[in-house]
């Protein structure tokens, strides 16, 4: 009778890996559930989301944030910008949903589509991002400073009209 081996933490972390970019996301959970080290099941939690967000997959990077045991193990630098990807590669919906899937630390997140869609002359998006804070006082403070902004960044893109036409006509076939 063959012995039975029991993986190792890495070694499931690896499998979750090959899982998740295979595209087997129940499987992958499945497997990540039987890690006991932390910092694999960081690693593999991690991954999960990073191979769903490259995917684009709204509703897979949502599914993930929402399934994880522990959020903490979704903390990182590009947890907190995995909305601005989505809003950059113009999925505004699909950032906002993101951001919303994670909870508190969403917060940043949508303050800073707020930001980026105020900074694109969308305000309309820059309301819709910041409805979804429920904090009252912060939600009026960064409107009042996403308003605040607005008129500056419609003179800026007006200077920047008169600078083009100003360039048409210093032409050299003039």
């Amino acid at each position: 009778m063959m012995p039975t081996h029991a993986s190792t933490d890495e070694e499931l972390k690896n499998q979750v890996i090959r899982k998740a970019l295979a595209g087997d996301t129940a499987g992958a959970k499945q497997t990540a559930s039987e890690i006991a080290d932390k910092r694999y099941l960081r690693d593999a939690w991690q991954m999960m989301l990073f191979v769903e967000s490259e995917r684009g997959n709204v509703p897979a990077v949502k599914d993930t944030i929402l399934s994880c045991p522990d959020p903490s193990l979704l903390a990182s630098h590009f947890y907190l910008e995995l909305p601005q990807l989505f809003i950059k590669a113009g999925d505004r919906s699909g950032a906002i949903e993101i951001a919303k899937a994670m909870g508190n630390a969403g917060i940043l997140p949508l303050i800073g589509i707020a930001a980026h869609l105020a900074q694109d002359g969308e305000m309309a998006g820059a309301h819709d991002a910041l409805s979804h804070i429920e904090d009252e006082d912060l939600k009026a403070m960064i409107l009042r400073k996403v308003i605040a902004y607005q008129p500056k960044i419609q003179r800026l893109d007006g200077l920047h009209r008169l600078g083009d036409q100003a360039a048409d006509t210093d032409s050299l076939a003039a």
